[in-house]
């Protein structure tokens, strides 16, 4: 039977980009302060100061580490694992960072990990590459601290390796940016994902840390399946299980700067220093929202698009960049969607900023100064319900939220 959702590949394979099941599961909990800020927010308890609060946030890479087992398995490097440990840390940082929290930033790592196949060596690189991304924000003026962790070897439950870690936060209640306050006639401003900026060694591709079990099943061969089966679940069906025609090695089309396995395994990019520099620029009561278009890919926002007397918000993108190469070859590798690839993956966008429409200029000037690419890719409507409208490749895409 043929799947009708969206992202029905994703699905297939036993991930979802809509995360459903998991907010059906936490509807009842308590929303925190700010039930409309990208993050949960809560008083803060630890000193009871009523004008500060605390943030906590825990994501891991998923499964971009079993692509980083897989490539250092071919040849790679054990340096892929300390790619890897920054997708973790960054999906954590920016989600902090889109509701004002720029440090100190306090970090325990995770990792659990299947010990007769994975060595201590790659643990000394996840635990490296870590330090590395504290270190550089910490230069760029945004505190990071690690504060230690726990290593795991879990074999009966982890097939090769998973890295992840919690990030917590206190800041003062009047820097919260709170994504409750996007409204009709805000302009969205779109931040790239890929190109390189002043704080970054290398180029990135915009591959993020969000879609790689659909990813590294659409762009490898299956020549990956039957050495690797340690790196992805048997109870997939096989169709879907490395179905693509690429080796890692082979060169990225339409960008010879990446291979499609170092494209593929492109660290997460972090904003903070550009998002530092925006809360300077903008005057805080006109920053609405900052989204971090992970989980969703540019449907993400759709999850904050009720107002603050229940009305309803569309977001209509009409402004995307030209899709990057590395998401054309994996929608060309099995003829995805555009509407699913637009669900999943960021397509080229993975910060946005909603802000009133005469802050726009400030907001691609700080672009400019960080070295990344930024456009208007759309605006903000009233609706009955929540709604994300893109105008993009394939025409146009709907998804109520």
């Amino acid at each position: 039977m043929t799947d009708s959702r969206p992202d029905g590949r994703y699905q297939a394979r036993g991930v979802s980009a809509s995360k459903d099941e998991v907010h059906a599961a936490i509807e009842g909990q308590d929303q925190g302060l700010y039930p409309g800020a990208f993050c949960k927010i809560i008083p803060d308890l630890l000193t009871s100061d009523p004008d500060h609060c605390l943030v906590m946030h825990a994501d891991t890479a998923g499964t971009k580490s079993s692509l980083g087992y897989l490539a250092w398995r071919e040849g790679m490097g054990v340096e892929v694992f300390a790619g890897i440990a920054q997708d973790a840390l960054v999906m954590n940082l920016d989600d902090c960072g889109c509701v004002g929290a720029l440090g100190p930033l306090l970090v325990s790592n995770t990792i659990g990990r299947n010990a007769k196949l994975v060595p201590g060596e790659v643990i000394a690189a996840v635990i490296g590459g870590y330090q590395a991304v504290c270190d550089l924000l910490t230069d760029q003026g945004i505190p990071c601290v690690m504060c230690g962790g726990e290593t795991a070897d879990v074999g009966d439950v982890v097939r090769t390796l998973d890295v992840g870690c919690t990030v917590t936060a206190r800041l003062p209640r009047a820097d919260v940016i709170d994504a409750a306050r996007m409204a009709p006639g805000d302009a969205i401003v779109g931040f790239s994902s890929t190109g390189q900026a002043k704080w970054e060694d290398r180029p990135n591709s915009g591959m993020g840390s969000n879609g790689l079990t659909s990813a590294r099943h659409e762009a490898l061969g299956a020549d990956y399946a039957a050495k690797y089966p340690e790196t992805y679940a048997p109870e997939v069906d096989r169709d879907l299980v490395y179905c693509g025609s690429h080796a890692l090695s082979d060169p990225l089309p339409g960008d010879d700067r990446f291979t499609v396995g170092s494209a593929l395994l492109s660290p997460t990019r972090t904003y903070l220093p550009l998002i530092r520099r925006l809360v300077d620029a903008v005057p805080h009561e006109d920053l609405h929202g900052l989204i971090h278009c992970s989980g969703g890919g540019q449907t993400k926002i759709g999850k904050f698009g009720a107002g603050e007397n229940g009305e309803g918000l569309r977001f209509v993108k009409d402004g995307l960049p030209e899709v990057p190469p590395l998401f054309r070859l994996l929608r060309a590798s099995t003829e995805s969607s555009w509407e699913e690839m637009y669900m999943v993956f960021n397509m080229g966008v993975r910060l946005e900023a909603i802000v009133p429409e005469d802050r726009v200029p400030a907001c691609l000037d700080v672009a400019t100064e960080c070295g990344i690419d930024a456009w208007r890719t759309g605006h903000v409507e009233a609706a009955e319900a929540a709604e994300v409208v893109i105008h993009a490749e394939g025409g146009e895409h709907r998804y109520a939220i």
